[in-house]
């Protein structure tokens, strides 16, 4: 009779597993932001089974590189997700898809564990995902406790089944997530499209107004771009774009937003800035372009910008169009006014190799 209660209490035991891992499915399988999903998952794996460490590694590259930026802006996920070499994921998993169980040499998983619990934890479940038959990140949950993981007692049978759930709806999210991005991204540099500016200038311009927030937006081109494309080849252009793109991102990010406009044309926006203050930052990316030159190939390529401003509180424009078109003509106003100055520089460069 002893043994058929405890045959009983192990079936109720296991069913209430089986629930757990159900409810923690039935939340997951229906979120298309990656973010969401992260968030849902780490936190309902914590609910449902009081694990005190739950993170995901993600890789840093493609397939998923798109969602780095995203990912890493979200205080919520500070802890919760990190980027990863998919070479240090191999070397812990090796070639297993199976999850394996770590509760000594934690010091061998030290690049896949969040700094804030390197001292903390004592053992570690640590679950492969997969992307078409690719290594694509780790799910991982960990304890204080050293006998939590232990390989020695524990099965993984359900964490290996619900790895393979998690691999799934981080496949759908994914592939979600990266079509909104080629849809809202200049392929080349990774900025926002002209098309993402456009919609949200209309929604900060009226912000502006019914804020009285200044709003200013800046162009920038290239100084003799078609030059440089001509002399060194459209290979060399490209990574001048991309070179300018990098460091527009760098001064603009925690600011604003940037874009790629059009061609070698370039425009970041900058939300309760003024004039002063935005075109401040156009000097900053000025100077250091023009003291750290492009290496391409065995070539130091010399670059240099022209940049014109508008804003809402010193232009007054009737509309967003207005307020980029009377920052597109100083632009041009400036770049006129020192044709024979700054791309001397880069003409007497681009004349030495013809």
């Amino acid at each position: 009779m002893h043994d058929i209660n405890e045959l009983i209490d192990n079936v109720r035991h296991n069913e209430e597993i089986a629930r757990k891992f159900f409810e923690i499915e039935r939340c997951i399988l229906s979120i298309g932001r990656c973010d969401q999903f992260v968030s849902t998952l780490t936190k309902e794996v914590q609910k449902q089974f009081s694990v005190p460490y739950v993170w995901v590694n993600l890789i840093n590259e493609a397939p998923l590189s798109h969602l780095i930026e995203s990912l890493e802006k979200m205080p919520d996920l500070r802890d919760r997700v990190l980027f990863t070499r998919r070479h240090s994921m191999i070397d812990i998993i090796k070639s297993s898809n199976k999850t394996v169980l770590v509760n000594t040499n934690l010091s061998q998983c030290r690049e896949i564990i969040p700094a804030v619990y390197r001292d903390i934890i004592s053992s570690v479940a640590i679950s492969p995902l997969t992307i078409d038959g690719e290594l694509v990140g780790l799910f991982c949950q960990a304890d204080s406790d050293s006998s939590r993981y232990d390989a020695k007692t524990k099965d993984t049978f359900l964490l290996d089944q619900l790895a393979i759930k998690i691999s799934i709806c981080l496949s759908n999210v994914t592939a979600r997530e990266k079509l909104e991005y080629l849809a809202t991204r200049d392929p080349l540099t990774g900025l926002l499209n002209r098309r993402q500016l456009e919609l949200m200038l209309d929604r900060e311009f009226a912000r502006s107004k019914m804020r009285e927030r200044d709003l200013t937006v800046v162009f920038i081109d290239c100084d003799a771009f078609k030059s440089i494309n001509d002399t060194l080849g459209h290979n060399c252009g490209d990574e001048v774009l991309e070179y300018i793109a990098k460091r527009l991102l760098k001064y603009v990010h925690k600011q604003g937003l940037a874009f790629r406009f059009a061609g070698d044309e370039f425009v970041f926006v900058m939300p309760g800035k003024n004039y002063d203050q935005a075109i401040l930052v156009a000097e900053s990316i000025q100077e250091y372009l023009q003291s750290n030159p492009l290496r391409y190939k065995s070539n130091l390529v010399p670059i240099t910008i022209s940049y014109g401003g508008a804003s809402v509180m010193s232009d007054s424009p009737s509309n967003y169009k207005h307020l980029l078109k009377v920052a597109d003509e100083r632009l041009y106003d400036y770049k006129n006014n020192r044709k024979r100055l700054v791309p001397t520089k880069v003409f007497k460069f681009l004349n030495r190799l013809r």
